[in-house]
């Protein structure tokens, strides 16, 4: 009875590291994502730092310079948002697979505690077998 159940344990264990790689590559394609985004606010902040220095008071000029200032700011604004919007989805997924890697090694764990003691008493029950037929031998 320990054996299947140690089986069916190892099972539950295989069948929760299957995920796994797939959680894994999510995971490194918004770390990737979040680096990329990252790099583009950057850039966004350095248009807008150079944006503000103006050589010549043309008023078309400064209209236009305004009018990309705008747009940097609502596009900087959209890119901070998705990368926090991101950076909870990788907090989560991180945490899943934590949970799924722990649930894991609880399960394996298990597993080799019951398959250890079906094979002790499988000992002990061949032992008193033993014992039982030196004794009837000896009567």
């Amino acid at each position: 009875m320990g054996e299947r159940k140690a089986k069916m344990l190892r099972n539950m264990a295989l069948k929760a590291h299957a995920g796994m790689p797939a959680l894994i590559k999510r995971q490194q394609a918004l770390q990737d994502e979040i680096s990329q985004l990252t790099d583009l606010i950057a850039r966004i902040t350095d248009l807008q730092a150079k944006s503000r220095q103006h050589g010549d008071l043309d008023p078309r000029q400064l209209e236009s310079d305004r009018w990309y200032e705008l747009q940097l700011v609502d596009e900087g604004l959209i890119l901070r948002n998705k990368l926090e919007f991101l950076q909870i989805e990788l907090r989560d997924l991180t945490a899943a697979i934590n949970r799924m890697s722990h649930k894991k090694r609880v399960v394996t764990n298990k597993a080799d505690e019951v398959a250890r003691q079906a094979s002790e008493e499988r000992e002990a029950q061949s032992a008193a077998a033993q014992d039982f037929i030196r004794t009837t031998r000896q009567v």
